[in-house]
């Protein structure tokens, strides 16, 4: 991971000191153009590089989770506002949070990483002029049950099963126009078993797709009111 992430760094240091003429005018404004295209592809590329050594770790069985109490409320309307400027340009978007949603005992990162996944990829496949709904909710005994629901292309039964296997990409017009190595739905699946949780996906090509982060009772600190 040294290997790779140092030169990489040093393509992003360097295209954004160029892209922000921080040493003096670039003399051409395509100079700056390009320059801002290589931070942007040297951005997404260490994004692939990351995922694929998630990747690598979780096969490897060497992924730790670093375990802490925090508010899943909260994660899900940052990781809502992160999302959501792009979004609701063309997309309707609306959250239910239970308000007496419990703490969670879990990893953060990689908790926010799923949501960030779902997130993203719901809005990736969705075409204009469609929605996004975000639910998330808690039944004692249960657990915790965070659904991020779109009016999307949607998925077959076979889609699903080549969506969640590393680098299985649907194949569809809509898809075929984004960028992506296929790893959001596999890397969020593992993540969420990690945590002894399920990443449950319910579609209707044509229609949408409902994913479904579930968390087990063995994860919910301290709720504010049980569910009777």
């Amino acid at each position: 991971s040294h290997e790779l992430r140092t030169p990489l760094n040093a393509i992003l240091g360097f295209s954004e000191l160029i892209s922000y003429q921080m040493m003096g005018p670039a003399g051409n404004h395509r100079y700056v153009e390009y320059a801002a295209d290589i931070h942007n592809s040297g951005l997404h590329l260490l994004e692939l590089v990351n995922d694929i050594l998630d990747l690598s770790k979780i096969g490897a069985g060497k992924m730790e989770l670093r375990e802490s109490e925090f508010s899943l409320a909260t994660v899900m309307s940052d990781c809502i506002a992160l999302l959501g400027d792009k979004a609701r340009s063309h997309l309707a978007m609306t959250a239910d949070i239970d308000p007496d949603l419990p703490p969670v005992y879990a990893d953060f990162k990689l908790v926010k990483q799923i949501i960030l996944n779902l997130l993203s990829n719901a809005a990736k496949f969705t075409p204009p002029g469609g929605s996004i709904a975000v639910t998330a909710s808690y039944r004692a005994g249960h657990g915790i049950a965070l659904c991020v629901e779109d009016s999307g292309i949607g998925m077959s039964r076979r889609d699903i099963e080549k969506a969640l296997s590393p680098f299985g990409q649907i194949d569809s017009k809509i898809a075929r126009r984004h960028q992506g190595a296929g790893l959001g739905l596999p890397i969020s699946h593992s993540y969420a078993e990690l945590h002894d949780g399920k990443l449950v996906i319910d579609s209707i090509e044509g229609q949408g797709t409902r994913v479904t982060l579930r968390l087990p009772q063995s994860r919910v600190r301290a709720p504010i009111r049980l569910a009777s």
